[in-house]
């Protein structure tokens, strides 16, 4: 974390919070376990808390998905771009632990599945290790129905806790995201957050807030690509869709899903039949 303002030691041992002007968090685990939208929704956070944010991701170029990054940086003052090393590092695997402890800070927070990660000792020394059974508590908050699918909302949660986030502003956001989907999806995904948010973030020494930032004229929209392709094609003029989803198309697709009816279009969901064709279909 950079430009800590204050810090301050809470009675009864509590961890100490302290003010910060920005932080850079780096998630690591595979594709498939919805690791951008962990990302994405701290950055659509950031830009409806009148915060300045950058993003970068990784893609497996697998089918089947892989090793993927998503590293976010939020700041209150002016940020220019995703940064170097990381402040908090989020592995979910083994691999994602030990392809990235050295992109973090010295000193930084490992936040790591304890269901999959083993620390190794000599890096302990140098980085704060923090082990949530990450896993085994998003089956237990949702009942075991979609077994750990759910833990990157479980892990949102934690990192909302660590930072102070704004819990009713992600409430709303992951509405937005599953509120067109079955209601027991949503329930489902509020349950994970709020588990997440509630648990106790065990050896942590010290939590954070970030300065309030200065309120900017005019609107901050903050998009990624794909959301800007979805918007540019309806914007376009297409009206019919169809496709799978497939990462990093997916986006792409449930935006298209949910917006093309409002202008009097629609899109199909297909099921994949070939598995080297494009995975969508404009008209």
């Amino acid at each position: 974390m950079s430009d800590i303002a204050l810090s301050a030691q809470n009675a009864g041992g509590a961890p100490k919070v302290s003010k910060i002007s920005e932080a850079i968090i780096r998630i690591a685990g595979n594709s498939q376990d919805g690791i951008q939208a962990i990302g994405g929704f701290l950055a659509r956070l950031a830009g409806r808390s009148e915060q300045e944010v950058m993003t970068f991701m990784t893609i497996p170029s697998t089918i089947s998905g892989g090793p993927s990054i998503f590293q976010v940086r939020v700041g209150s003052g002016e940020v220019l771009s995703a940064g170097d090393d990381a402040d908090v590092l989020l592995a979910f695997y083994q691999h994602s632990y030990e392809d990235h402890i050295n992109s973090l800070k010295k000193g930084g927070i490992v936040l790591y599945d304890s269901d999959h990660v083993e620390p190794r000792p000599e890096w302990q020394k140098e980085y704060h290790h923090v082990g949530i059974p990450i896993s085994s508590l998003t089956v237990e908050a949702i009942g075991g129905t979609a077994k750990d699918k759910g833990k990157n909302i479980f892990s949102l949660g934690l990192v909302a806790k660590m930072f102070d986030l704004d819990v009713p502003k992600l409430e709303k956001l992951i509405g937005e995201r599953f509120g067109g989907k079955d209601i027991s999806i949503l329930n489902n995904a509020l349950a994970a957050f709020h588990a997440g948010y509630s648990h106790s973030m065990g050896n942590v020494l010290e939590t954070f807030k970030f300065v309030e930032s200065q309120r900017k004229t005019g609107h901050q929209v903050v998009m990624n690509g794909n959301e800007a392709l979805a918007l540019g094609l309806i914007a376009a003029g297409v009206r019919f869709g169809a496709g799978y989803p497939i990462t990093p198309w997916s986006d792409v697709m449930e935006i298209l899903r949910r917006e093309l009816p409002k202008y009097g279009g629609t899109f199909v969901r297909t099921h994949r039949r070939h598995r080297f064709q494009w995975p969508g279909y404009f008209t």
